[in-house]
């Protein structure tokens, strides 16, 4: 049997792999999600100047709806993601970098905002990497979630049980609690609502030592 570090390592290469296949491709599969993108990012508040952090940024869709003014730094597990995220705007001050969201090479307390846009999903380690963005997250900052996620309290369908295994290997698994996550990682959820025909949950959260 694997230990925990080596199935981490091999999920991680897997992911580096199958990403690379997708680039090409990557912002035609998530067209569908460009709205709510949109309205995720359309929740939280920006200042010129400030540090967002782009975690599993892919080829850069989200930046398309980042304000001109703020600084990204985006990484991913991809290269081929990185590059093209690099090069994606004219308007943002654009750090890209490959690295793993559950060992990022950002020092504490450090951005303002965080977006997780699906990409909690497909990690090997969310509960890693949402304790990763807690980090990084400055006391008054504000992360933003899209993904999907099983009802509050619930385990999921017997059907999204059944095929979760078939669909880890093929882009991501179905049966992600965000409560649970967030659990203990001393974040705190501010605001969540239904997306895409109630199959996608957008999340606002905040640093617990945040007032309010």
């Amino acid at each position: 049997m694997p230990t925990g570090a080596s199935s981490v390592s091999q999920s991680n290469r897997w992911n580096r792999m199958r990403y690379r296949v997708y680039a090409p491709i990557y912002d035609l599969a998530v067209r569908p999600f460009r709205a709510a993108r949109e309205r995720a990012i359309d929740g939280l508040e920006f200042e010129s100047g400030d540090r967002v952090l782009v975690v599993g940024c892919g080829p850069g869709p989200d930046l398309d709806h980042l304000p001109a003014g703020v600084g990204v730094i985006a990484v991913d597990l991809t290269p081929a993601m990185v590059r093209r995220a690099a090069t994606r705007s004219s308007t943002h001050d654009v750090s890209a970098a490959i690295a793993d969201a559950a060992a990022l090479p950002i020092a504490d307390d450090s951005v303002d905002a965080v977006l997780a846009h699906l990409v909690l999903s497909v990690v090997a380690d969310p509960t890693r990497v949402v304790a990763e963005i807690a980090r990084v997250c400055q006391p008054d900052g504000q992360i933003s979630i899209l993904d999907k996620f099983v009802a509050p309290g619930t385990d999921g369908s017997l059907v999204r049980r059944a095929i979760d295994p078939v669909a880890r290997l093929a882009f991501s698994t179905l049966t992600l609690d965000l409560d649970r996550l967030i659990d203990g990682s001393g974040l705190r959820i501010d605001h969540r609502d239904r997306s895409i025909a109630g199959l996608y949950t957008i999340a606002r959260a905040r640093p617990e030592s945040t007032g309010g």
